[in-house]
């Protein structure tokens, strides 16, 4: 499943050296000997959920399904569903009592092998136990029939109704289903756990002149006994758990099948989309060839269909054979898409194709497994979108993505990559930054670790023993080990069952460098707690002198040397290590001497690392400053936009007295860049060049308030509403927003109208988002009501955040959330709670730090229903930016000149 907002910020670039790893049988056995006798860090065991006697929300494993026979009654325009169902189940222990799923259900029907059944509810634990007369006999296989109904959700949950307006503005209503984590026992009574895998015959009876797609093909479509309706019969799946079942009935377009490697695929859409649907097209045909080699299995169903969905809480979801997209995720024009945007669907559809082999095929035992289904998913899809196109240097831009992560993990609520799931829902906190970035930052360090060819090698091993089966994150591990001969288990298990990263200090000797490590703390005074920030790290240290020679090691808690008298050494050298790096002071200036020189996540890296040692406290901003201007001959827009973000943050702080000089340092760096690459998009353009020239004019229509660059948005601007003319898809999101900085009514309303009458998904995004830029307080408090009301729930979220980020009307914002903090929580998607106050660090201005005491006393006596530790994660930012501001904020002049 694709998280909500996955990287949906600017794209950053990192580059990866070559992989030297020595294969040498004998160095692999000197490197194992180093971790196993070298390190004495104490053993992490590997998590181990028990099935059923200390967690009250599993199912016994007495009786476990077969098959399920499946009949739904599903009318979009009605309220309610109803269905019957006959699952064949094996029972391993005889037993008097069946228990499954269900959620919001009413059970008019059960039997078991034809005999009436009494049903017993434990909403609670979201369980059913059918009462047997006589117990069941262990060994042999009894037949559960159940009728039940349902109501169709608002919640983007289970199975839920979406609506959309078409040309004509009348308002067509679809049905669609959301299943993971827990959301089909809120359709049917199931058994709702991933290693409950059975094969299932779907029956969906619905309107004649709708459509109806489920995960397999259908093979016969008959008139049904209810006048105007239709049943559709569907083949009978593999083996698969109940989260990836999907059932979508609307009023629906279909693009041609095409054929990848045997595969039919089609994206599915509402009417009017046609024209927006080659890209996916194009990169799922690319991506089940890719996966297909790379896993050297064949893709898993007897079809593909891309179905966009106008309502949806995530960015897609992996539904065996038809996976389901937020409609922005899916559907694009080519000709008005920025880089980035066209990026992020061929990221987003590689994604969900890459779970069809390792999630829907080898499938996690428990919900504890959930990261790993993700992260890998991401590192896929990263390799995928790289293959697709190797000009977007993919594994180069997903530094800003890591990064993300890291500034989270930095935290004392952040939480070890895999922890023990009791309530299914506890999952939901596994459905961010550290499942998505870190993890996959995380096997991407093992694979360069390993070597490509061996690593691929353990993953095809780890596959092929578990196919249509279920697997512990130890099973991958111990395929590694046996693909590489290393101890992969213990090194990996100081990642992931323990939160937080490693700081590498690098310390200068006569003739070289002492690394040592310690555990990287954003909060690190005494009073501070520690959280769940570990201690220590099995970290495989790769090293470079200027010369390219090359130094490796597994850095344990043991201090390590480096002898070299060639020059500074760069540690993290290629940039791929899941750690930050501090440079002693007596390092530090030689290597920004040969700051050009440096491959480009080390240049990255040496930025985002230092800003980290300013933020911490453990770094003086003049160090910061330093860096910045070394990049004023920078082109690379990943590099760009760590340095932008960083002085939006000193933005945020600075008094009026000295934005002057913040912009002077702003226009240095940038101006250049527009300079170089103009304004205006040009056929020699390459996909870098394009997103460097987003970033720059970015941050001179923001940070700088370039006048130049504030007059050439308004002219794209009017051209635009003139309807001949406008800004280029890179630079669209960036113009509307420097407009709106400086708009008013006129400029309100023409977005305003854009927004309810886009050209497209995209279009139709931009414009919501730029509505929260204007400045006025008059407009945004017509904005905000629309949250609870015209805008679209799966987005109410996004623009309160962003409203809330707007200096000028933060307060505004602030005050509509706190007096509608209730209807906010029943109006906007579980999963997009936390996202909503996403954005409270950024109020740290003159004005609005005052608020500060005010916003934890809020959140202290109203807790979120989900989401409550990503909550605890935002108010953490938000302490480490205000003790940011209490060292700084009137004294930027002295540092900024």
């Amino acid at each position: 499943m694709a998280r909500l907002g996955v990287r949906a910020s600017p794209r950053v670039r990192v580059v990866i050296a070559p992989s030297h790893h020595d294969c040498d049988a004998k160095n692999r056995a000197d490197r194992r000997r180093f971790l196993v006798l070298g390190s004495t860090l104490a053993r992490i065991s590997a998590i181990v959920v028990e099935v059923r006697d200390d967690n009250p929300y599993r199912l016994t494993r007495s009786v476990e399904p077969i098959h399920y026979d499946l009949f739904l009654h599903i009318n979009p325009d009605e309220e309610g569903f109803f269905g019957a169902e006959t699952i064949t189940v094996r029972v391993n222990d005889g037993t008097a009592t069946v228990e499954l799923n269900a959620l919001d259900l009413t059970i008019s029907a059960a039997r078991l092998n034809g005999e009436p059944v009494s049903v017993t509810v434990d909403p609670a634990h979201e369980i059913i136990q059918l009462q047997c007369a006589t117990p069941l006999p262990a060994g042999v296989d009894a037949e559960i029939q159940l009728e039940f109904a349902g109501k169709l959700r608002a919640d983007l949950s289970g199975l839920y109704r979406s609506t959309y307006n078409d040309e004509h503005g009348v308002t067509h209503n679809m049905a669609t289903t959301q299943f993971e984590s827990t959301g089909a026992r809120e359709a049917f009574p199931c058994f709702d756990e991933p290693d409950m895998k059975a094969t299932f015959t779907i029956t969906l009876e619905t309107p004649t002149s709708l459509q109806a797609i489920s995960n397999y093909p259908e093979h016969e479509t008959k008139p049904s006994e209810a006048a105007g309706f239709t049943r559709h019969l569907y083949e009978t799946t593999m083996v698969m758990s109940t989260y990836l079942l999907a059932f979508i009935v609307g009023d629906l377009r279909m693009t041609a099948p095409t054929v990848a490697n045997g595969v039919p695929i089609r994206v599915i859409h509402t009417p009017g989309k046609e024209a927006l649907t080659s890209f996916a097209i194009r990169v799922a045909n690319h991506a089940i060839a890719y996966f297909e080699n790379w896993f050297q299995i064949p893709y898993p169903a007897p079809k593909l269909d891309l179905l966009a969905i106008p309502d949806f809480a995530f960015g897609a979801m992996e539904n065996l054979g038809a996976v389901t997209f937020r409609e922005t995720a899916l559907l694009v024009d080519e000709t008005r898409a920025g880089q980035t945007e066209l990026e992020r669907i061929c990221d987003v559809v590689c994604h969900e194709i890459a779970h069809m082999w390792f999630g829907d095929l080898v499938t996690m035992k428990w919900w504890n497994g959930i990261w790993l289904n993700e992260a890998f998913a991401t590192f896929m899809e990263t390799s995928a979108s790289d293959a697709f196109n190797p000009d977007w240097h993919k594994w180069d831009s997903f530094g800003i993505a890591r990064l993300g992560a890291l500034n989270i993990d930095g935290l004392p609520s952040t939480r070890p990559i895999e922890f023990p799931v009791i309530a299914p829902s506890d999952a939901e906190n596994m459905f961010d930054l550290l499942t998505y970035e870190k993890g996959c930052s995380v096997i991407k360090m093992m694979e360069q670790y390993l070597g490509e060819e061996t690593f691929k090698n353990g993953v095809r091993r780890y596959l092929n023993s578990h196919l249509h089966a279920n697997a512990e994150t130890e099973d991958l591990w111990k395929a590694l080990e046996e693909a590489s001969d290393e101890p992969v288990t213990e090194m990996m298990n100081t990642w992931i069952l323990q939160g937080g990263h490693p700081l590498v200090s690098v310390d200068a000797l006569p003739s070289g460098v002492r690394l040592s490590q310690t555990p990287f703390r954003f909060l690190g005074e005494e009073t501070d707690p520690i959280g769940e920030i570990g201690t220590s790290w099995l970290i495989p240290v790769v090293s470079r002198e200027l010369d390219g020679r090359e130094h490796r090691t597994v850095l344990g808690q043991q201090d390590h040397v480096i002898n070299a008298d060639r020059g500074p050494i760069i540690v993290n050298a290629g940039g791929i290590g899941v750690y930050r790096t501090r440079y002693s002071p007596q390092v530090l200036p030689e290597l920004c001497e040969h700051f050009g020189d440096l491959q480009m996540l080390e240049r990255f890296n040496l930025i985002a690392d230092t800003w980290a040692m300013v933020l911490s406290d453990q770094a003086s901003l003049a160090d910061a400053i330093q860096l910045f201007t070394y990049c004023i001959s920078e082109t690379d827009p990943n590099v760009l936009q760590v340095v932008s973000s960083s002085l939006g943050l000193l933005q945020r702080i600075a008094r009026d007295e000295e934005r002057a000089t913040l912009v002077q340092l702003t226009r240095s760096i940038f101006t250049p860049v527009i300079e170089a690459l103009g304004m205006e998009p040009k056929e020699s353009d390459t996909p870098l060049t394009k997103v460097a020239r987003s970033v720059a004019f970015t941050a001179l229509g923001t940070i700088a308030d370039d006048p130049e660059v504030r007059a050439q948005a308004l002219q794209w601007f009017r051209e635009e509403m003139s309807g001949v003319g406008g800004p280029s898809g890179d630079l669209a999101s960036a113009v509307l927003a420097t407009v709106a900085r400086h708009g008013d009514d006129s400029e309100f309303a023409f977005m305003l109208d854009r927004y309810r009458n886009p050209l497209d998904p995209l279009d139709e995004r931009r414009h919501l988002l730029a509505l929260a830029d204007f400045r006025q307080p008059s407009l945004i408090s017509r904005l905000l009501p629309m949250i609870l009301t015209s805008i679209r729930s799966q987005d109410g979220a996004f623009v309160l955040n962003r409203v809330i980020a707007n200096e000028a009307v933060a307060e505004l914002g602030l005050d509509f959330a706190f007096s509608h903090f209730d209807d906010l929580l029943a109006r906007l998607p579980a999963n997009s709670y936390d996202l909503a106050f996403g954005s409270l660090p950024t109020l740290i201005s003159p004005t609005t730090y005052q608020r500060s005491a005010q916003i934890f006393s809020f959140f202290d006596t109203h807790k979120l229903p989900a989401g409550e530790r990503l909550l605890t994660q935002t108010l953490e930012r938000y302490r480490v930016n205000l003790r940011f501001r209490d060292r700084y904020a009137g004294r930027l002049n002295s540092f900024l000149s």
